[in-house]
């Protein structure tokens, strides 16, 4: 995967740069639609309620603002399909669950059931292509944009780099394609791992 990027050509995006580049491609995106590489295990989320809940230890708290979006994001999805195309991810876990991947893995499960569509994959599986460094968390939209997340050293997204080289953009999304393909519906992988229970409080 690294050595597609290798040498690559993108445009660096950050901040409102990046997320208004992002919002202008993702609803103008056809089939074969939006797919997500999403590989780090810690990330920051200070501007999401549910998120700070959890970081809190107050898990109750955390799951019932998850469920108050389940409205919005209905809609949010609606609109997606009324745009004709689908979202797809795939997520890797490692174990032991950071407290973050227990919280994130609530929120794709909601996702999913609205058509977030979500799937799960060890670590393990992914070990064979990151011989040269973890694998880069990656966004597709079609067939012709693909942006490279950045974060800071403390897991905030910074932004993101913009490749539009379509034959690029292909195989980035076929090897994104072929991890989902080998991953576990994520209901299945949560229930397996008994993951609908909430986390002891702190």
């Amino acid at each position: 995967m690294l050595d597609m990027l290798a040498g690559a050509s993108g445009e660096r995006l950050l901040g409102d740069a990046y997320w208004a580049d992002f919002e202008e491609h993702f609803w103008r995106v056809g089939p074969p639609g939006f797919w997500k590489l999403e590989r780090l295990q810690e990330f920051l989320e200070p501007n999401d309620d549910s998120w700070v809940a959890s970081s809190e230890g107050d898990w109750h708290k955390s799951f019932a603002l998850l469920e108050q979006r389940r409205e919005s994001l209905r809609q949010h999805y609606d609109r997606i399909r009324a745009h004709g195309f689908e979202t797809c991810r795939i997520r890797v876990v490692e174990r032991p669950l950071t407290d973050y991947m227990r919280w994130e893995l609530r929120l794709l499960l909601l996702r999913d059931e609205l058509g977030g569509y979500t799937r799960v994959i060890d670590s393990g599986m992914v070990k064979q292509f990151e011989a040269h460094g973890v694998l880069p968390e990656l966004i597709t939209l079609g067939d012709d944009v693909m942006y490279e997340l950045l974060y800071d050293d403390n897991g905030l997204q910074q932004g993101g780099i913009r490749y539009v080289q379509r034959e690029l953009v292909v195989r980035c999304r076929e090897f994104i394609q072929g991890l989902y393909h080998d991953g576990e519906a994520i209901r299945d992988y949560i229930t397996r791992e008994g993951l609908l229970a909430e986390p002891e409080q702190r």
